[in-house]
């Protein structure tokens, strides 16, 4: 069930900011001094947090380098991230009355149309009830799908220190504890027959992972077809798509990947 009251525990922002600043150090060629300089400093703390964790070390030349640990993290994070984009992020918009998900026109319209099209108020969120049933934090789907939507900015003036401030781990939990719960999803069929929150969600989340393999499907066809997609949604700078986890297993809502649990 969800929380109403959800918090993200001081260790627990530090290790997704540590997530983040690997991928800017591995992915980014990004190299830090251990003299920190202007606005890099507002990182000093992360870097002792990270230090203490065995995910960085010192070189010769007194720069912050990656364990090996440091880089399983990432991979880790890397992996959270694909998975997310290829079966969770489409819970974003599903219209419960229809029985229907906004993301099966993704491939159908620009970026235009889609943004018309998916901000529709018969569109609800259930990233979070899909999380919370699960078992997954849900703060991670926050985290992550604000990953994709650039909430981490390097190029806005003192990053750093968002990164590390109150503001954006607060938005997270506002996020959470203002999502739509799974609760919330019962209702009564008739006088006679109450369904639960726990039955809409298990069908929902069966009827998302078969729109999920359709993605991806249609998705690989566009790309040996080299067809430019409609809009950016699935956009990678050119860079090879996510890799997609076995579909079977997420036929069965219970199913859950063990790298949610690696970290």
């Amino acid at each position: 069930m969800g929380q109403r009251h959800f918090t993200i525990s001081e260790d627990q922002r530090k290790e997704y900011a540590s997530g983040f600043l690997q991928d800017i150090m591995l992915n980014g060629n990004k190299r830090y001094s251990v003299v920190l300089e202007d606005a890099d400093r507002d990182l000093e703390k992360l870097f002792v947090y990270m230090m203490s964790r065995d995910y960085l070390t010192l070189d010769n030349n007194n720069y912050y380098s990656p364990t090996q640990k440091g880089i399983e993290k990432y991979e880790n994070l890397k992996q959270r991230y694909e998975e997310y984009l290829a079966h969770f992020d489409l819970f974003c918009a599903v219209d419960l009355e229809r029985g229907e998900f906004a993301f099966e026109k993704i491939f159908e319209l620009d970026d235009e149309q889609w943004e018309t099209y998916i901000n529709q108020e018969r569109f609800v969120d259930l990233r979070i009830a899909v999380a919370w049933f699960k078992k997954i934090n849900p703060a991670d789907f926050v985290f992550l799908s604000f990953l994709k939507e650039g909430r981490f900015d390097t190029e806005k003036a003192n990053w750093q220190f968002d990164l590390l401030s109150g503001l954006i781990w607060e938005q997270i939990e506002e996020i959470i504890q203002t999502a739509i719960q799974i609760e919330d999803l019962s209702y009564e069929a008739d006088e006679e027959e109450y369904i639960t929150g726990e039955v809409v969600i298990e069908d929902v989340i069966r009827e998302g992972a078969k729109l999920s393999q359709k993605l991806y499907l249609e998705e690989e066809h566009l790309r040996h077809e080299n067809s430019e997609y409609p809009n950016d949604y699935y956009d990678n700078d050119g860079q090879e798509s996510h890799s997609v986890i076995t579909y079977q297993s997420y036929y069965d809502p219970f199913y859950v990947s063990p790298l949610w649990f690696v970290f």
